[in-house]
């Protein structure tokens, strides 16, 4: 009874020993195993009048639903980032970065990166959807927001509109004929 007393504990350690081993050789690996993006850095770039990259500013944002950030979200953050330093901005355009290689394709894109592209240009404003990502990269993941400085102004001078009204009102509101001459036949 005994002797089979230690083989089954020898047996179970031996039964944990390589399981603990595989896990320690695979944590190295965890890294690039595609998973969820929850988190996106969200950039908010302002353009002034002139045309000039004004501020950049940065922002880390958590999404309230894996690898999608909604139009009430987008929403949101343009009513919190459309005005700074008491100028009022207009969103220009709108770009997601969005890294999605997977794991056999990282070695491809070491070598030639011209070959992948990740910027997306945003046309409506819609919910933007994320592939997802290998944990190296997830911090890359990213929104840009382009703003563009509104000019009071330019915003204050509108085209008047001119009103014609004719100066005798009941002679315009009648048809006005014109009299044929009457032809006498050959």
């Amino acid at each position: 009874m005994e002797q089979t007393a230690t083989n089954e504990s020898e047996f179970n350690e031996l039964d944990v020993a390589w399981a603990t081993d595989f896990e320690n050789k695979e944590r190295d690996y965890n890294t690039l195993y595609q998973d969820k993006v929850t988190k996106i850095n969200i950039y908010s770039l302002y353009v002034n009048t002139n045309c000039v990259l004004d501020k950049v500013k940065q922002d880390k944002y958590d999404l309230e639903t894996p690898n999608c950030l909604t139009k009430s979200e987008i929403l949101a953050i343009l009513k919190n980032k459309k005005q700074d330093d008491g100028l009022n901005y207009k969103l220009i355009s709108l770009l997601k970065y969005n890294i999605d290689l997977k794991p056999i394709e990282v070695k491809k894109y070491i070598y030639s990166s011209e070959n992948y592209g990740f910027l997306d240009n945003i046309s409506e404003l819609q919910d933007v959807y994320f592939y997802d990502t290998i944990t190296m990269f997830d911090n890359l993941n990213s929104i840009f927001f382009i703003y563009y400085e509104i000019n009071k102004k330019l915003n204050n001078k509108k085209t008047k509109k001119i009103y014609i009204t004719p100066q005798n009102s009941k002679s315009s509101r009648k048809t006005k004929r014109k009299l044929l001459k009457h032809t006498a036949p050959n």
